[in-house]
This record gives C-alpha cells, structure tokens and sequence, in this order.
C-alpha cells in the first residue's frame, strides 16, 4: 500500500427543470472562479445539455452567451422550424430529428461521448421497459435528445426496442451516476421549484386540470429524486433560489436571473464545498489500482 495526497474526484449532477437549468451555469461560473474542477459529470433534461457543454470544453461564460440567444425572442423564427410538420397527429410539438438538428448547430456538428474532456453520463426513462437509463456512450447529440424529450413537446427517441424519453420522472437529479462512475464527492444541482409553494402554482397560467396533473407529477418527482439523492450518499446539494414567476416552460427570457441565482447558491454554499474538495490522503494499491481514503 502507498500513501498518497490529492483532491478527491468530483462528481457533478445537475438536474433538469427546463428554463430553470439555465441557473446550473451560475453555479459552473463560481466554480470555475474558485478553480474547482468536476471530473465527472452527468445531467438530465436541461441539466443534461448544460453539462454536455460543458463537458465538450466551453467555459461557463460561452455557454451563459448560448444560453441568452436561446432565451433572445428576435431567434423565435428558429425555434419555429422545430415545430412537428405534422402537428395533426397531435403526439408531439417538435419532432426529434428537428430537434437533433438544433442541438448539432449548437454543438458544432456531431459529436460523440468519446468527443468530451470531462466522462459524462445522461438520464433518460425508457417508456417502453418502465425504467430509468443512463447514456454514455455513442452519439452524444442522441443522448441529449432523449433526455430532454418532454413527452407531447418533444418526440421521444427510438433505439432498438427501446423508447426513451426525458428522464426527469424517474431520475430529475441524477447524482446516482456520477456515484457510479467512481466520484469520491458528489454535488447535485436542483433547480426543481418547491412543490409545497403555493405562489409557484399560482404562477401557472394553464386550465386547471393541466394544473392539477402536472402538480401531482411533480409531487411524485420531488419524492423520487429526495430518494434517489439519499441513495447515492450525495454530499452537497445545491438549490438555487428561483423566483417562482419563473417557470419551467415560460422562463427563457430570464436568463440572467437564472444565472445569477445559480451563483448565489454556490456562493452560499461555498465553504463547504471548499472542504468537500480539499486534498485528502489516500491509499493506493496498485494490485487493484484502486485508491481508497485513507483512515486519519
């Protein structure tokens, strides 16, 4: 056994939440700030696409400046090309492939998980097997399609005898597969709103039964995801303060208050983090090459 000091792997999860995600960037901007760099990471939904950019290389700011085009009302005539070409079907707002086309643009091309700098891993729900799944590996594009397809917004995404959709119902904050992929420090991101507030499902200007039915699910969410953290011994959980005006769907023009309370979370939590990241020593055995914590 060898006896050695360094920083422990960080895990990053950033959970989905759709407009409300684009608060995960304040958080990568204070982290990038303090020279705090996960070494995993893995996302769902929106969080699925923020941590796929950042796991392809651009810097938190890049990805704020792509968040504001997404979220600047003048490209509402690209967002119109998404739309099904068949929308008398009434299945799905956006067809998948639209939406993959969108994706490549913003990525710059196809791009594949072998592609990234930083292993990542995305959550997506195979309707077809009743299960949660993790992608991480072949076409990244695809992956990131899966995970954020909403069901009746965004088509779902057909692999083999599998059809996945967005992983939100069953695995919101996937802390669980940074876990799995060996991080010795896990921090989620949840950026979900608070199911017990009132003011937020005031906020929801949809007829009542939709109001009802999506409350219930995030009902249902919010206790999957409570589980799921527990599980996966995550060891700090950041929730930004988000106004509840700013909802899942209608939140795009607010990018800059997302990005700002994603930043006050982090700083808030800041020296915690410090010490969850501080260099450790570990034991190495290089029959097993495997470091464990050494016991101080």
């Amino acid at each position: 056994m060898a006896v050695s000091t360094r920083n422990p792997m960080l895990g990053l999860a950033l959970g989905g939440g759709g407009a409300r995600g684009f608060a995960h960037i304040g958080v990568l901007k204070i982290l990038e700030a303090e020279g705090i760099q996960p070494q995993l990471m893995s996302g769902t939904s929106m969080g699925a696409v923020i941590a796929a950019l950042y796991a392809s290389g651009m810097s938190a700011r890049d990805i704020e400046k792509e968040a504001l085009r997404m979220g600047d009302i003048s490209n509402i005539g690209n967002m119109v090309k998404l739309l099904d070409s068949d929308l008398t079907k009434l299945r799905n707002v956006i067809s998948n492939s639209a939406f993959q086309e969108y994706l490549a643009e913003m990525f710059g091309g196809k791009k594949d998980f072998t592609d990234l700098k930083i292993p990542l891993a995305l959550a997506a729900v195979d309707v077809m097997h009743a299960r949660d799944v993790a992608l991480q590996e072949g076409d990244l594009i695809e992956a990131i399609s899966a995970s954020m397809a909403l069901p009746g917004f965004i088509a779902p995404l057909r692999i083999g005898d599998s059809l996945l959709v967005d992983g939100g119902s069953l695995n919101n904050v996937p802390a669980d597969l940074v876990d799995s992929m060996g991080a010795e420090v896990t921090v989620a991101v949840d950026v979900s709103p608070d199911v017990t507030n009132p003011e937020f499902w005031n906020e929801q200007h949809m007829p009542g039964i939709a109001v009802a039915n999506w409350r219930t699910n995030a009902i249902m969410v919010s206790n999957f995801t409570a589980a799921k953290l527990r599980k996966a011994h995550t060891d700090l959980i950041i929730r930004p303060n988000i106004d509840p005006q700013i909802t899942t769907l209608s939140g795009f023009k607010y990018v800059k208050e997302l990005v700002d309370a994603g930043a006050k979370a982090t700083l808030d939590v800041l020296p915690e983090l410090r010490k969850l990241v501080k260099p450790r020593l570990f034991l190495t055995d290089p029959k097993i090459d495997k470091a464990e914590p050494a016991l101080l």
